[in-house]
């Protein structure tokens, strides 16, 4: 405890105070901003400068919104690749990792080299739209979940947080006549709870803010993720004449822009907090352990 006599540091900890509330006022005024706009009527959000709160709260623009029907396919297609490609990542990158951070496993450091080749080298748009095109994944769901499925990155990390478990656990399990299977669904996994999340939490980060295959690889609207029709609302205004057609009166364009850009980021605001502390302890303990 800082005691009463030590004005320097007292003047130094009211002065690290000041600077992390500035830097918090810095990072969240923008999502004030948004909130703001997205809530005010048509005046009001066409007014330039910042915006703190709205003078007359609407809820306007997230009706219009709302009421655009690709908006709630996009939701749709989003938790679709969200729940499935997340599921298919941690699969395929736990199977992928415990036999890689076992130290009997043959030629492992030969496919760990395969795995660091993939990381440093890439064929490119056209090679992977052409393989896209010969599984026939074009226009399908499965094109947004198969490609990231194996994450080479993922699965470094995953042997490195297997790789801090004792193998004391390992070997006691197979003295008592348990198998691999049984090791890793009993003993392993509920220890690397931590660092499942964290790759869990990545892979929903990146699904959710993913668009780019949805343009390579997807031409259906009804396929569309949310991010895509985000993209299609805030650059090429295609919700104008859907909310021209509504209401002769629509709310300003900058009022819908930021109401969409609260609505594509509700999944993360809600789930994050909740998953902070495992986010934290997965990310450092790789990190440390590796």
């Amino acid at each position: 405890m800082i005691s009463s006599k030590n004005w320097p540091d007292r003047i130094a900890v009211s002065l690290i105070y000041i600077a992390l509330s500035l830097l918090a006022v810095i990072v969240v005024y923008p999502f004030i901003h948004v909130v703001a706009v997205s809530l005010s009527d048509r005046g009001e959000a066409l007014r330039a400068g910042f915006h703190w709160f709205p003078s007359k709260p609407t809820l306007e623009s997230y009706r219009q919104l709302l009421d655009y029907p690709f908006i709630w396919s996009g939701y749709g297609n989003t938790l679709y690749r969200m729940v499935v490609g997340t599921s298919l990542t941690l699969l395929v990158t736990v199977c992928a990792a415990y036999p890689l951070s076992r130290a009997e496993f043959p030629l492992k450091k030969l496919f760990i080299m395969l795995l660091l080749f993939t990381m440093i080298f890439d064929g490119g748009i056209v090679p992977h739209y052409m393989l896209m095109k010969e599984l026939h994944l074009l226009n399908t769901r499965w094109a947004y979940v198969l490609p990231t499925a194996a994450n080479a990155f993922n699965v470094l990390v995953m042997i490195s947080f297997f790789r801090s478990i004792p193998s004391a656990l390992v070997e006691a399990a197979r003295i008592d006549g348990a198998r691999d299977l049984s090791i890793l669904a009993r003993i392993i996994l509920p220890l690397s709870m931590p660092a499942l999340v964290t790759i869990g939490l990545w892979s929903l980060v990146h699904h959710i803010n993913a668009f780019m295959d949805n343009l390579l690889y997807v031409t259906d609207q009804s396929k569309y993720v949310l991010q895509q029709i985000v993209r299609q609302i805030l650059i090429e205004n295609e919700l104008d004449p859907f909310t021209t057609a509504v209401n002769q009166t629509p709310p300003a364009p900058e009022s819908l822009k930021m109401a969409t850009v609260v609505v594509s980021a509700l999944p993360v605001l809600v789930m994050y907090p909740f998953l902070l502390r495992y986010f934290e302890k997965g990310t450092m303990i790789g990190s440390v352990k590796g």
